[in-house]
């Protein structure tokens, strides 16, 4: 199963493919499921430097919203391979969470500072160890920074997870996130567990302008490897 997941998912344009094991977040973050198959589309270095250069966002022929919702089609497609196996699968699709009631309301509705504690993308692409929490709220790879977008299944599926050891935060001094922030809405603190993510944003401010993740050395590192 593991093996034939993982061609599919690439053969659809996923660049990176894990299976995380989950068990270590409480029942009420994982619903009781203790894996989960979290998947990445990255984003071209050509779109970063247009953002980052200033470039006005075409929303109806944005790469960012197109390949989130590729991935959000490739979760519906897991979620559903995987029951038809006869496995529980839940994905972590925007439409499905909204549906269950389990996506957080405060980026439903800004004036909503308190919502529905659920597992984000992101806890679990850092317990995987795909990368680190950033002062920005976004997950940072060293390969590509933060220009990717992601999914995820959990499932109780007997998929073997991998083992990669936790990545630490590598912001260190840098606050470029937080100068270029539009709204004003990131802290500069670095990311802890006990922390969490409101010690470094308030997400009723945040307009996502993806200032953060072009700004960010990390992902102008990717962005510009091979652009002169």
């Amino acid at each position: 199963m593991d093996d034939e997941i993982k061609k599919v998912l690439i053969e659809q344009g996923a660049d990176i493919v894990r299976f995380i094991d989950i068990s270590c977040f409480s029942k009420e973050h994982t619903l009781g499921y203790k894996k989960a198959v979290l998947f990445c589309m990255v984003l071209s270095k050509e779109y970063i430097i247009d953002i980052q250069s200033g470039k006005e966002i075409d929303y109806d022929n944005d790469e960012y919203l197109t390949k989130e919702l590729q991935v959000e089609k490739l979760a519906d497609w897991l979620a559903d391979y995987i029951r038809q196996k006869g496995f529980q699968a839940l994905l972590q699709s925007e439409e499905s969470n909204l549906k269950n009631g389990y996506i957080e309301q405060a980026y439903i509705d800004p004036e909503l500072k308190q919502g529905i504690s659920f597992l984000p993308l992101k806890a679990i692409a850092w317990v995987g160890g795909l990368g680190f929490i950033g002062k920005s709220n976004l997950l940072i790879t060293e390969k590509y920074g933060s220009a990717f977008t992601m999914c995820s299944v959990l499932t109780n599926a007997p998929v073997l997870t991998e083992n990669h050891p936790i990545v630490e935060s590598k912001c260190g001094s840098c606050k470029a996130c937080v100068i270029n922030c539009p709204a004003k809405a990131l802290v500069g603190n670095e990311w802890t567990i006990e922390g969490g993510r409101e010690s470094i944003v308030d997400v009723s401010k945040c307009c996502c302008a993806l200032e953060c993740m072009v700004c960010c050395p990390w992902t102008l590192k990717y962005a510009t490897s091979t652009i002169e």
